[in-house]
């Protein structure tokens, strides 16, 4: 009888403590927050990795990228919330804005390796190629986003 005594008094101040946490910060309200970028979980989106190099050069590059990719997505992102594009449009957007995302890690992550070993030459073939594919998704998305 004591241990369920114990045990009701325990699960009270808990359950009790839980409900005043939840009730005084608004979790339940913030979980439910339908105002921050849900389309971009709603489309599935990609993001460049976060990536730090050496040279100061190439963190001026990633920064760059870095400030244009987030100014394409907040345009489609924009268009798709007032409904300026039908779901056809929008899926041909979003899979070659995921192609020019994977790209550009791609770019990224040979110049790195380059950063580290400048003794591979087919690195600097990958950093062509990738840097070819992300221009042209690049283009695509901001053709396909007018």
């Amino acid at each position: 009888m004591n241990k369920i005594i114990k045990l009701i008094i325990t699960l009270t101040i808990i359950f009790s403590s839980l409900s005043n946490t939840f009730a005084e910060e608004g979790y339940i309200e913030n979980l439910f927050n339908l105002n921050y970028w849900i389309e971009e979980f709603d489309l599935n989106l990609h993001n460049i990795k976060y990536i730090h190099f050496n040279n100061e050069k190439y963190n001026k590059i990633y920064r760059e990228i870095k400030t244009v990719d987030s100014l394409l997505k907040e345009g489609f992102v924009r268009n798709y919330k007032n409904w300026e594009y039908n779901y056809y449009q929008m899926n041909w957007i979003v899979n070659n804005y995921n192609k020019f995302i994977y790209n550009t890690n791609q770019f990224f992550f040979f110049i790195k390796l380059k950063e580290n070993n400048n003794n591979y030459s087919e690195i600097n073939s990958a950093i062509m190629n990738s840097y070819r594919n992300m221009k042209i998704y690049y283009l695509k998305v901001k053709n396909l986003a007018k």
